[in-house]
This record gives C-alpha cells, structure tokens and sequence, in this order.
C-alpha cells in the first residue's frame, strides 16, 4: 500500500507527530477507537529476530531496542529465537518480531498459516507489517515486520523506529527522540514497497576543508582516516532514510598524500558495509571498485586487484576508465581504448565471478564519455548507464525507448554541490526543492530509475535536499509539486514536533525560494539591481524577515531542539540572510559613494559589521555540543578576487571594494548639500504599475551641519508625498519620501510631468530643486481584462495565463498519466516552481501524453491577453520569456525543447530553446550561453513579436515538450530593454479584472 499526499492539505491536518514521513502509519501513541479490532501496546515488547537471520537485520533489530529505550525509558531486549521456543511458553506476551521471509522464524509462521508472506515473497526490498496470534499454547500476540529480503527488512524494522519517534538524523544533526509513555501497533496491515528506483544513495566527496578537518579533530589529529566508526554512521543513516548504495569518500590530498580511500582506510569498511546491507559502488572515474587515489601504472592489475578485494560482498562495479583526476584520458582513440576497457574488465568479472553478467555493472556518462557513447560506444545490454547532471542541478541526458529497455535500465548522478567550472558551490545547501523534483520527477517518467546517486559533498549541511531525493527515489508518487509544503510539514514535524511544524515548513520553503534565485558562490554585489524595480531592496528584505522570523522562533523551541534546529533551520537561514546583507550592502555602497551620499560610509560599516557576524555564526556552530561538529562549516564563501582558478573554492573570506566618502567636507556649491533620487523618474506612474514610487532626498555634505528640508505645496489635490518635511542630521542622513496617486481622482487621459519643489536649509542660499513625476492617466476599456502596460512595459506570471475555451481551467499540474484524458494535453499551473515568478510555472501535462504526440503537444496553447498604450518602436514589439533552467535529455533532433511566442493569431514560430548550438545533439556539450546563464536558474529568451497598435491584443504561447517550464513573460512596449535592466526581470504588473 502507498500512501499519497493526493489530498494534502487535508493530511497536513492529521496529527504530525511520529510521523514516518510519506509511509502508512502503523502504530500510534493511543489506542485507535476507529478500528473495530484493538490494536496491541509494544511500550515494553521484546524484540525477536531469528539467529540465521542476515547480519543487518541484527545490526537494525539491536538499533531499534535502544530507539525504543529512548523513546520510552523502559529497557528493551533483543532476542534470537525460534518459533518452538515462541511455543515452549504459555505466557501472555506482546512482541515485536522481525524478519527476512527466508529466516526460520519468519518463514515458520508462514509455513503453520500465521502469517501471509505470499504479496512479498520475491519482491526487492519490500516490507509488509502486521499482528499476529503467537501458536499455541502460547496465547501472546506480535507486531510483525517482514520482508522480502535483507533491506526489506531493514527498513521495515528503521520505518517502525520512525514512527515511534527517532529520526534518520539522529546522529548526523542530533535530532533528539520524541519521548512517549505508550506506543501501540495498530491492527492493520501495511504494505510498503518496491522502491521506485532499485539502487538509490550518495557520494560524498570534495570533502576538503570541512569533513576531514572535522573527523581529524574530533580524533585530535591532523589527519585521521575515515574509519569503520564513521561509515557506520553513515550506513545507518543510509538505511534510515531507505536508501543502499554508496560511492565513498575518494579525494585526492597532499596533506598527507593520496588522500582517502574507503578500502585500505581501515580494512574493515567494506565487510561492514555489506554486513549493514549497504551497496558499495564507486564514482565514475574509479572503475572497478578501485579509489582513485590507488592508481598505479598497471591498470590491468589494479583493476583486477579491485574486483579480488571486493570479494562476494554486494558490489555495483563501475566500467569504463577516465583519466587520472576526473580529467578526460589522454589518448588518441578514446572509444577504441574503452572497447578494450570493457572487454578487460568483463574478463576479470568473469574470473572472479563466474560470468561477466554475474555482478551488476555501471557506466557513467560523465563529461567528455557522454561523447563516446553518442558516437557509437555502446557497453554491454547488462551494464547500467549512468546520466549525469551538468554539475548544476541540470539533467542533460535521459534514456530513450530503446535504452529503457536494456537489461541493466539506467540512472542518474545528480549534484547538490559541485567544485568546477562555472563556480564551485559548497558552502551551504543552494537547491531549490521544487527545481531537483523537476529533475528527478523527469527521471522517473524518462525510466531512469535503476540508479539515483547524490553528490552531497560533506553531507552536511545537505540534509533536506537528499531527505527529499530519497523519499522521492522509494516512492515518487508520494509527492507533487503542489504538495512540496505538506512534504516540508511533516519532515519540520518529525524532526521538531507538530507544534511550530509549519511554521518552520514556511521557513524552509522560503528559504528554497530564495536560495533557488541564485547560488551563494555565483552571487555578486552587481547581481540584483539596486537601481531599478527595488530588486536589490526587495531580496534583501525578504532574507531579513526569513531571518526574523527564525530569531522568533527560536526561543520557542525546547532546549533539547536547540541544536537540531540549529543546524537545521537558523544557521542555514541566518548564514544566507548575513551573506546577502554583505553582498547587496556592498553594492549599495558603492552606488551611494557615487551619489556622494553621506549613507556610503554607514553601508560600509554595516558590511564589516555583518561580515563579522557571519563568523559569529561559524563559531556558534564550532562551539555547538561541546565541538561535535567543529570545522564541518569551514568552507569559505566570501570572495571579491578570482582566485588562480576562477572556479575555484575561496582559501579565505574576503570582503573588499568598500567606498568612503568625506564626510566633513561640503558639496561642490553649485549643487548643494542635499541629494535627490527619484526612483523610475523617465517612465510614467500609471493606474496598473507599483501603487508606490519613492524619492530619496539624502545628505551629502558636512555631516557636523543637519539639513533642514520641505516639500512646497503640492500642484495637483490627487498627488501625496509623504513625509513632506524634516531633517538630515549624522544619525538619519537619509529619508524616504513615498509618492502616491489617487487614481479615481486623476482627470482622463491625463498625461503630464508634474513638479514639486524641494527647499533646504541652511546654505548661502536656500537650496532649490524640484522633483519630477511623470503621470500617464491612460485606462482600457471596461471590457478587458488581462495585463495593461505600464511604465513602458508588461510582466506576465505565467501561471496568469487564459486557458482555452475547451479547457476547464489551468488548475494544478499531476506528475502521473493516471486518471487522465491522454488525448487532452494542456499547460497547468506548476505550483512553486519559479525563481523569477511568485505564483510557479506552466507546462506540458499529461507527461506521456505529451512526449508522444508532438502534435497534440504543439496545438495546446496558453494566451495572455495584453493592452498596449505605446506605439512600439520602429522595431516592432519584442519580449523576454524566463524558462526554468534545464537541458535537451533527448538526443533526436525533433525533441529539441522549442517554443512558440506569437501575436495576435499569427503562426507559430517553433524556435529551439537553447538554439542551435550543435549539429548533432551530444550529451557531452552544453549551450553556448550555458556558462554565462547556467548560474541564473533561467533560460532568457527574446521574441521578436512584430509591429504593434495600441490597444488589445493577446500573446499565445505554445511548446513541443512537458520538460519546458515557463515561468515569465516581459513586453518591451517602448523599446527600452526593460528586461535587462535587472536579474529577476520587472515585478508582475496588475492584473486587470473585467469590471
């Protein structure tokens, strides 16, 4: 049985507590009255496993008696049994008994008709739970976890812990349990199971300077391997969040040299992880279970030594052979070498295995590979291909018909940071969860599901991301994109309690938002605009009041929270609130210093003194739990130089490129103490733009002297300037004046400059300026409705648009062809997915359906009605689409992502979304833009849309793929080039509702 959040937001009113995340519950902390059959209390049941049951399931049945001890504060033991023993006792008991459908214990129930094991025998890694009367003459009764092998089991038994109240990050953020005095096992059966992807995990990797200087310290040494004491942590972990598969620790070093190697690091690592039950791969430049770090001139015998090495634990071998260093191999013939990779590699499977299909096998088209395999290199049917992201959150290959249909299937390497070009990313979690469920949701509905692995670099702090990419890889069905914020509810519930559950489910989608705009590494002072739209303003109050809010919050949360929540919630959030006050201060710095204001030389001190807190915040951290995760935060981010490689980490924070002005000196006199800046002064306030326009008036003169200011009387009764009057002085050498219209009281057609006069004190003279204010009191008809121009453009939120008249309505977007009319494909309504639009995005749906009839896909179509009040240009009208970021996954020419934008009924004009960047599709190369934009989460697009009256007029959009994602549209109505004046792109104008 699944359970689906189809129905969100009436599950997100269910009790939060204990929650196993998206699994059907079966216990609860009080008996159940809407079940006709009581349930069974486990507060204090034993635990019962059979002896020739596998090694992980006693490693997960011993884990589980100390959740428990936890959780109840009442001793648990584990024992090994069999079912003559569970006989030998007349008591009346209650016990937990848990098992492989192989193992006696299990399977003797089976046998005797007390337990139906029949709808999982022979599944992968499928649990079901139960309860069951014990044989005679016992008369007890047992909470049954069963599953279909060892990991069914395991996740089973670690799913019953999670339901109790023990998080999968115990250990790795210190989520405490969540006590109770009773637990009941409800009278229910579940089922739970297959996974959607077989193989699901991570790699973790750049780990320096963070993970290694953190688990050295914590050895007190300078180096110190990474141990059978840290991989179980991590194997736990692993099974807790129901994952199986691993590529290890592997970077290089010279302090000391070669760095970390999972194999000889401590000999123990690898028996561990097959004891555990975890699946030991390798990336996809250390073929043959051999640690990059290991290379040595013979590679046949390397490689041949790695597959001894590996013996008979579970194993997925990776092929092929790169060059040393993730760098491409140096060789003439690539393909030519890599036929004869594979034929040396299989051989050596074959002489430790038996057969060359005995061991699963992968191939990762990383990089220059991709290139191989697109020319004609093609591995065995039995070995998985591996597609990898572009290193930025981008998919660029998925697998077509005949690839989904290969015996060894395919997956996907997918990164959470990445060291390389266009700029490193690592500091802090930068995914957008909306945009890596775009992503992975593809790679489900594509049939890549044999493999999904996670680059999470240090693994902290990437909690949330990769909880999501697992829950996701065990049961994609569980979440849409409606239900993100149900999904982040119940995680904020398991970790913290229900209590103030969606109040930090609010905190975490926010903070998904904004860090989605663009990534901390990427991000400079120049990249939002201080000038135009108040975008750098806008984003940086949106940072302040996520960061209030956790200050809010924070004292609120029981001290036992404290650090978990800290880890969790308020450093990510305060650390990007601080990097953006640093950044975005520095740019209004310089701007004011070129403005001469007086405020330059504040903004300067108020950056050092942000980029001082933000080291507070390191050290918070280094102290937390008495120096538990000391240095795990020791990546530097702040950076104002290219380092020798532009892409590179930063050695060390930096904050340079501060501006002064001098403040004891006078402005030149001709121009006079007092500064003006009147926001937009060149385009028109309109009926349908911002309802507020600001003027700036500032010192910028000898700060000892104050500046007495105040407005003349207004021109106009409609027009308000608020303050109309006051004073400059050292403390508050800045005041804002917001400019208002009363539109109802605006005579028609309206169309003038108005004037106000500004005086100030003292001078030589008083000061005289005026301020302008352009007004344009252009109406549509009463008819319309839609998006009129305003300032001398329109912006569109695309999930705004009209839908067609056969069509309902743009309602939500479902990411499965269930319950749908596969002949009526249309865009939906992609709810928060969209870094430049507040409402989402529209698509292609049904997926399938779409995929399949690039004409039914074609002739769907979302229009946007406009109005014009401008004559465009000799030019003619153009505009700006924003596509959320993503690449061509399909190598035939004709499922090239393209779009349509068109005027007014004129045909349309199917033009390639990346453009025509290569001749034959490669999954190896990237756009030409794609270094320059890749950074920006969006696609920018201009459209030439043709000569245009004033008036009416509607934009038709149309696409030939479910994979392109549009998010915004921007008409240039007067040919300024509005849409470049900014990172985000203009606000979404007022929408105009038919009266």
């Amino acid at each position: 049985m699944r359970c689906h959040l189809a129905t969100a937001w009436a599950i997100i009113c269910l009790p939060l507590h204990g929650l196993a995340l998206l699994e059907e519950r079966f216990v609860s902390f009080e008996p159940d009255p809407a079940l006709s059959q009581p349930g069974i209390s486990i507060t204090y049941a034993p635990i019962l496993v059979a002896e020739d049951d596998f090694v992980g399931v006693h490693i997960a049945a011993r884990s589980l008696a100390k959740d428990l001890e936890a959780i109840t504060k009442a001793s648990r033991t584990v024992s090994n049994t069999t079912i003559s023993s569970i006989t030998a006792t007349k008591e009346q008991d209650v016990v937990i008994i848990a098992g492989s459908v192989n193992s006696s214990l299990v399977g003797a129930l089976s046998a005797e008709g007390y337990l139906d094991t029949s709808n999982i025998e022979g599944k992968w890694e499928t649990f079901k739970t139960t309860i069951v009367n014990l044989p005679a003459p016992s008369s007890g009764r047992a909470l049954v976890i069963a599953g279909s092998d060892k990991r069914g089991t395991i996740y089973g038994i670690y799913t019953l812990a999670e339901q109790c109240g023990q998080s999968p990050w115990h250990w790795f953020a210190d989520v405490p349990v969540q006590r109770h005095t009773q637990i009941f096992a409800l009278n229910k059966t579940t089922v739970h199971g297959e996974p959607t992807v077989k193989y699901r995990g991570l790699f973790i990797n750049d780990e320096e300077p963070a993970l290694n200087t953190w688990w050295a310290r914590r050895h007190n040494a300078t180096r110190y391997p990474l141990d059978t004491e840290f991989y179980a942590h991590v194997f736990d972990l692993l099974l807790r969040l129901k994952a199986n598969y691993l590529w290890p620790v592997m970077w290089s070093s010279f302090t000391p040299a070669p760095g970390n190697i999972f194999f000889t690091d401590d000999p123990g690592n690898q028996q561990l992880a097959d004891d555990y039950g975890i699946v030991i791969s390798t990336s996809h430049h250390e073929p043959m279970q051999r640690a990059t770090n290991e290379w040595n001139a013979n590679i046949t015998r390397f490689m041949d030594e790695g597959v001894a090495r590996a013996g008979k634990n579970e194993s997925y071998f990776t092929l092929g052979m790169r060059g040393l260093g993730d760098e491409a191999a140096d060789t003439d013939d690539a393909i030519k070498m890599l036929e004869d990779v594979f034929e040396v590699q299989r051989g050596i499977i074959k002489k430790y295995h038996g057969s060359e299909t005995a061991v699963p096998q992968v191939w990762a088209l990383y990089k220059e590979v991709a290139s191989y395999y697109d020319a004609g290199l093609y591995p065995p049917e039995d070995v998985t291909l591996l597609f990898p992201d572009d290193n930025q959150g981008n998919i660029y290959r998925l697998p077509t018909k005949n690839e989904t249909e290969r015996k060894g299937g395919s997956g996907v390497y997918f990164h959470f940071e990445y060291i390389g070009l266009p700029r490193s990313y690592k500091w802090h979690n930068t995914n957008n969860l909306a945009k890596v469920y775009k992503e992975l949701l593809h790679a489900h509905l594509r049939g890549a599901n044999r493999i999904w692995i996670m680059n999470v670099g240090d693994l902290k702090p990437m909690e949330l991301p990769l909880s999501l990419a697992m829950d996701l890889a065990w049961n994609v069905s569980s979440i849409d994109f409606d239900t993100i914020p149900s999904y982040l509810a119940y995680y904020a519930a398991r970790e913290f309690g229900s209590l103030y559950a969606e109040e930090i489910a609010g905190l975490l989608m926010e903070h998904s938002r904004l860090v989605g705009m663009r990534r901390y590494e990427h991000l400079t002072p120049d990249t939002y605009s201080t000038v135009n739209f108040q975008e750098a303003e806008r984003i940086l109050a949106r940072w302040q009041g996520l960061a209030a809010r956790v200050h809010n919050l924070t004292p609120l949360i029981q001290p036992s929270l404290l650090p978990a929540f800290f880890q969790l919630v308020s450093q990510p959030v305060l650390s990007g609130a601080t990097f953006h006050a640093v950044a975005i201060n520095i740019a209004f710095n310089y701007r004011y210093a070129l403005e001469r204001r007086n405020s330059a030389n504040l903004l300067a001190s108020r950056v050092l003194s942000d980029f001082e807190a933000a080291y507070d915040l390191v050290e918070e951290w280094d102290a937390m739990l008495e120096g538990k995760w000391a240095d795990m935060m020791s990546q530097a981010v702040y950076d104002a130089v290219e380092e020798p490689k532009r892409w590179a980490n930063p050695s060390r924070d930096i904050v340079a490129n501060l501006s002064y002005v001098q403040l004891r000196q006078n402005m030149q006199f001709s121009l006079g103490n007092l500064g003006i800046y009147a926001e937009g002064s060149s385009a028109p306030m309109s009926p349908y733009g911002p309802p507020v326009r600001h003027v700036d008036v500032f010192m910028r003169g000898d700060y000892r002297v104050p500046i007495n200011w105040a407005l003349d009387p207004l021109p106009v009764p409609w027009l308000s300037i608020s303050p109309a009057n006051g004073t400059l002085h050292k403390d508050r050498p800045d005041e804002r004046l917001n400019v208002t219209i009363d539109w109802p009281s605006v005579p028609a057609d309206f169309n003038s400059t108005l004037l106000v006069g500004i005086r100030s004190t003292p001078a030589r003279y008083p000061y005289f300026e005026q301020i302008h204010i352009p007004i344009l009191n252009a109406r549509v008809p009463e008819t319309f409705a839609g998006f009129a121009e305003s300032a001398g453009y329109i912006s569109i939120e695309a999930p705004h648009f009209v839908p067609p008249s056969d069509h309902p309505g743009p309602g939500h977007g479902t990411d499965t062809d269930a319950d749908t009319d596969v002949d009526a494909v249309s865009f939906v309504h992609i709810p928060h997915l969209g870094t430049r639009s507040e409402s989402g995005s529209i698509a292609l749906r049904p997926f399938h359906a779409a995929r399949d009839s690039l004409t039914r896909a074609k002739s769907a179509h979302a229009t946007f009605p406009i109005y014009l009040f401008s004559r465009p240009s000799a030019a003619g009208l153009t505009a700006t689409v924003y596509v959320t970021a993503g690449l061509d996954t399909d190598p035939d020419p004709g499922r090239r992502m393209e779009f349509s934008l068109t005027l007014d009924g004129a045909p349309a004009n199917f033009t390639r979304l990346l453009g025509d960047y290569i001749d034959v599709p490669s999954a190896g190369l990237m756009p030409p833009e794609w270094t320059g934009q890749v950074a920006d989460q969006v696609w920018t697009r201009t459209v030439w849309l043709g000569e245009a009256d004033p008036g009416a007029h509607e934009l038709v959009w149309r696409t030939n793929s479910p994979e392109v994602y549009l998010e915004k549209i921007v008409i240039d109505c007067a040919g300024a080039g509005v849409a470049g004046k900014s990172y985000l792109g203009p606000p979404e104008t007022q929408r105009v509702y038919r009266e």
